[in-house]
Parts: structure tokens; C-alpha cells; sequence
């Protein structure tokens, strides 16, 4: 049991290509998060006043219906988009289903600005003592800034492998 699985929420693209890009690199299953009712992605401003504000109010969306058999992955890479400062609510309500007992999780969050560390803090306290192995913060991450974060996301897969 040491295979690796990347488990991640994506609103806008940007954890998802994140997600896909450590996928790639490790050669693992890419799982996303699904809901049983998806944000609204037709209003730029609601889309963002909704997720901002289930973030801020510490919400768990319904998830839907995932057979996810996680006991295959002995080490889980949660990935999550920084809303309002914190975790996204659908990582909120992942992590409160599934506990990851005796996983090595390392974390990874994306963000248009500003720090990841309140969002890292918050998923620790979710997460069992001692089981987060490394976190990575990347900002405003796509194909276009790839080559600009490239080389941290090589290293970071590389600390998974070793």
C-alpha cells in the first residue's frame, strides 16, 4: 500500500490543472471532489459571493455519491482553492467524511493573492496529528504561468516520491 491518489476541489480551473500537473508528474489517480449541487458559474459576482461565503461560515456542502476506496493510497495530496482566506467548503466537508488515518497527506493550495498559511492551519486542525508530510501554496498557477512554478512543483512531487 504506497500508491499515491490527488484528491481536489476546483472552482475556476486552477487546482484542477495544479492537480493534473501532479498527477502527470507522479503518474497517479487524479479523484475530484464532487458536490451533489455545484456552485453557480454563471454570475461572476455570486459565484464568488456563494463560495466565499460557505467558506467563511465553515459550511460542509453535500458531497455526491463517490465510492472513493482510499484505503488503496497510503499517501493523499489535498488539493483546495483558497476562498476568503481559508480552505474551500468542499475540502471542508471532504475532510469531514473521510478522517485519512495512517495516510501521509501533503497539501496544496492555489490562490489569486495573498498567503495560504490560515488555509493550511485550518485543514491541520482537520486532519489527524502529525499526518500533513508537506504543504504548497501556488498563486494565480495556469498554463500560461506554468514555467514560472515549474520547477516547485517538480520539487514538491519529488519530496512525495522520496
Amino acid at each position: 500500500m504506497n500508491k499515491v491518489a490527488v484528491i481536489y476541489y476546483s472552482l475556476e480551473g486552477h487546482t484542477q490543472f495544479v492537480a493534473e500537473k501532479i498527477s502527470e508528474r507522479l503518474g497517479c489517480p487524479v479523484i475530484r471532489i464532487r458536490l451533489k449541487k455545484e456552485f453557480s458559474t454563471v454570475n461572476t459576482f455570486f459565484k464568488f459571493f456563494w463560495a466565499g461565503k460557505s467558506s467563511v461560515f465553515r459550511e460542509t456542502p453535500a458531497l455526491a455519491d463517490q465510492s472513493l476506496d482510499l484505503e488503496a493510497y497510503a499517501t493523499i495530496i489535498l488539493a483546495t482553492p483558497v476562498w476568503a482566506g481559508n480552505l474551500s467548503s468542499p475540502v471542508r466537508s471532504f475532510l469531514s467524511k473521510h478522517r485519512l488515518e495512517k495516510k501521509r497527506v501533503f497539501l496544496v493550495a492555489t490562490n489569486s493573492g495573498g498567503s495560504s498559511e490560515r488555509c493550511f492551519a485550518t485543514m491541520r486542525t482537520l486532519l489527524p496529528t502529525g499526518s500533513v508530510a508537506r504543504e504548497i501554496g501556488f498563486i494565480n498557477i495556469s498554463e500560461e504561468t506554468y514555467p514560472i512554478h515549474r520547477k516547485q512543483l517538480e520539487d514538491f512531487c519529488d519530496d512525495i516520491t522520496t
